[in-house]
């Protein structure tokens, strides 16, 4: 009997061994872990294995081989901590445990092959595909049904920006949020940077909800300062990690090279049905979608590289061998110069035999580390509300000037993308052009 009793008990409990956030325990005698537990052994979820965290950042930072799958699985840990914390003040929110973990953990479960990568190339959003495989014939939805009929509709609503209370999608979905806090801290270890580094427990531990006014808010000058120390964090790894040179290259040799199979379409000598559908932009169910990932698409690369499209096949031996583009800043944002400059370089490209459409591009980046509400954007942000050691709530760019240089500082950068084997004679020609 006892034999019998401690089996259960030890078969109860999963632990997951995160290098973020060390052992993850999750207890199936606990109705919300049970539900997660249950998510993550679906197909649908275990997909994300499958698709890069990273996207391509593997060609730049060495380490940068971790999945959607760990990710998601952090997200909701630090839900899970939020939550916790957050009910010793409001006792209330217990009850929306199994909804915030449940939206925390499948956030990303639409994330296409090389994750943001594709869908920048494509244009499609993968927050739509997170909605079609909650709310759909998935194995996913009849978890979440099976635990709640009306769990799939919240989950969506919550993706969606729609539900109420809103401090609940803020907690998923916000400039201070789990997803952002996983990303950060889980990025810098995987490309062995310190760029990402924040005090996290002390960021949860001062977060409070204002349930008058719909939001959550920071409270005291301790978590101001950690707040602040997060923001630069994020601005560091997006000009040091995901913005990085290489990084850039080996998005737009991908780019290029899936402009290339969109051209030829049914000519490519190997394209299955669903990617077929996906570079065409054709509408995909959602059984055909969930059948897309890196592996998936790895392959098909693979196998262009014995196309009969000389193109096609010298950029699928680039992407696949390590071949990156060259790159270099550009110090001007004027249109008309970038454009000069783009059509002196293809001239060059093309004088050495390759297709400038496919060998050359400029790509731009940029991003406000933090930005205050703006009614009028497409996508407001949220403020970031502080309450101060005086008791008022403040927005933060009013109360740090650091922040406040965040918010107006002007962070756009242009690249030039070209082959490597142009680079003595483009160097030439942007030196000239100085």
């Amino acid at each position: 009997m006892f034999m019998h009793t401690l089996m259960q008990h030890t078969t109860s409990k999963r632990t997951y061994l995160d290098p973020i956030h060390n052992d993850i325990i999750l207890d199936r005698n606990d109705p919300a872990e049970r539900l997660v537990i249950d998510l993550m052994d679906t197909p649908e979820f275990q997909r994300l294995r499958r698709i890069h965290q990273l996207g391509v950042s593997f060609f730049t930072f060495q380490g940068a081989e971790g999945s959607r799958f760990t990710h998601s699985v952090g997200v909701m840990h630090v839900a899970s901590r939020l939550v916790h914390l957050l009910s010793e003040r409001t006792p209330s929110l217990k009850e929306k445990r199994p909804l915030i973990l449940a939206t925390a953990l499948l956030h990303d479960i639409g994330h296409g092959p090389y994750s943001h990568v594709t869908e920048k190339i494509l244009g499609y959003d993968h927050e739509d595909w997170s909605c079609r495989i909650v709310g759909e014939n998935t194995v996913v939805n009849s978890v979440l049904k099976r635990h709640d009929p009306s769990l799939p509709e919240m989950i969506t609503a919550v993706l969606k920006k729609t539900y109420k209370p809103g401090y609940i999608t803020h907690m998923v979905s916000s400039q201070l949020d789990c997803d952002r806090f996983d990303y950060l801290l889980r990025d810098s270890w995987q490309t062995g940077t310190a760029y990402g580094l924040f005090a996290l427990h002390r960021i949860l531990s001062s977060l409070e909800i204002d349930e008058e006014n719909d939001r959550i808010v920071v409270s005291g000058e301790k978590g101001q300062t950690a707040v602040e120390d997060y923001l630069f964090s994020r601005y560091s790894m997006y000009s040091q990690v995901y913005y990085h040179r290489k990084n850039l290259a080996a998005r737009a040799l991908l780019s290029r090279l899936i402009n290339r199979a969109q051209l030829l379409s049914d000519k490519v000598s190997f394209m299955d049905e669903p990617t077929a559908k996906f570079l065409s932009g054709k509408r995909l169910k959602v059984d055909e979608y969930l059948f897309l990932d890196d592996v998936q698409m790895t392959y098909h690369i693979k196998r262009w590289i014995q196309d009969s499209d000389k193109v096609l096949r010298d950029l699928a031996d680039r992407f696949l061998n390590r071949r990156l583009f060259n790159t270099a800043k550009l110090n001007y944002g004027d249109p008309d110069k970038l454009d000069e400059t783009e059509a002196r370089v293809k001239e060059i490209v093309a004088s050495l035999g390759f297709d400038p459409e496919y060998y050359v591009s400029i790509e731009r980046t940029g991003l406000r580390p933090y930005d205050y509400y703006r009614p009028d954007e497409d996508h407001p942000q949220t403020n970031i509300m502080v309450r101060t050691d005086d008791g008022e709530i403040k927005e933060l760019s009013s109360l740090s000037q650091t922040v406040e240089a965040l918010v107006k500082g002007k962070f756009d950068t242009s690249w030039l993308i070209f082959p490597p084997e142009a680079r003595e004679k483009v160097l030439q020609a942007l030196a000239e052009k100085r």
